[in-house]
């Protein structure tokens, strides 16, 4: 699964990739959030549920902050929707037509791009997990495809935009990383996030497209320190994606691309 991204650039080169303007306000669990500060992003974390710039495809000249963990439009409560958040971070792909969180948003071709320059995964040995930081070769800025609703909060009609990272089989280099998942994001080529925000795609066109996995080949990795989880140090911080080598990995070649 992929429940850590990086998102490490300012404003104007987030802007010029995508030909497409960060809003002065976006969505929060409790109002609004100005932008001042949002970026660069070296870690966030999903389950901090942190304010995203998305590119949805019905508004595709428009960042906009969404919160990270869809709340599907059918939640009953703001109760329920902060349970229902923690469990969809994550949409595997191939069941986004079946699952009911979503279903809806699936059908009525909510999709979105989730802006990155890179994302996060283990490699567990035994009982030890060691972190990565896996980018593109050819790509600085890169997108990963998502699915957005928006939920209103019965009791205070507040409109809450959300969204979740869709994940596919692993390629050859993410299947060694992340070994006890074989799980990666949906990392998307241009000429796939072109289709995937402007195209009329039918289900079988979006999931033909979501299972063609990015090649391992243009993908880099390398080995962090364990910052990333650490309780006493900040983890939004450029020295998060240091590489740190471990005696461990000394003979595993397959990690590193």
């Amino acid at each position: 699964m992929c429940y850590h991204i990086s998102l490490a650039v300012d404003q104007p080169e987030l802007e010029n990739r995508f030909k497409a303007k960060l809003e002065a306000g976006g969505s929060s669990a409790g109002g609004s959030k100005p932008t001042a500060g949002l970026l660069p992003v070296y870690h966030a974390n999903a389950y901090q549920f942190p304010a995203w710039p998305i590119v949805t495809r019905q508004e595709p000249d428009k960042l906009q902050l969404f919160r990270w963990g869809l709340i599907p439009r059918w939640a009953k409560s703001i109760g329920d929707a902060d349970e229902i958040r923690t469990k969809t971070i994550n949409a595997r792909s191939e069941s986004m037509f079946e699952k009911p969180s979503y279903r809806s948003a699936a059908q009525a071709g909510k999709r979105c791009l989730i802006p990155s320059t890179g994302f996060y995964e283990w490699h567990t040995i035994g009982s030890k997990k060691f972190p990565f930081f896996i980018n593109l070769k050819d790509q600085p800025i890169f997108s990963i495809a998502g699915l957005y609703d928006e939920w209103a909060d019965p009791d205070t009609g507040e409109i809450m935009p959300t969204y979740t990272l869709l994940t596919t089989d692993a390629n050859p280099l993410l299947a060694a990383i992340h070994n006890s998942k074989q799980r990666m994001p949906c990392v998307l080529t241009p000429e796939a996030e072109q289709a995937w925000l402007h195209e009329d795609l039918s289900e079988k066109d979006v999931l033909d497209l979501l299972t063609s996995v990015y090649p391992a080949d243009r993908m880099h990795s390398h080995s962090i320190s364990k910052r990333i989880t650490s309780r006493t140090e900040p983890s939004d911080v450029p020295e998060v994606m240091a590489p740190s080598t471990y005696a461990e990995l000394a003979d595993k070649p397959e990690l590193f691309a």
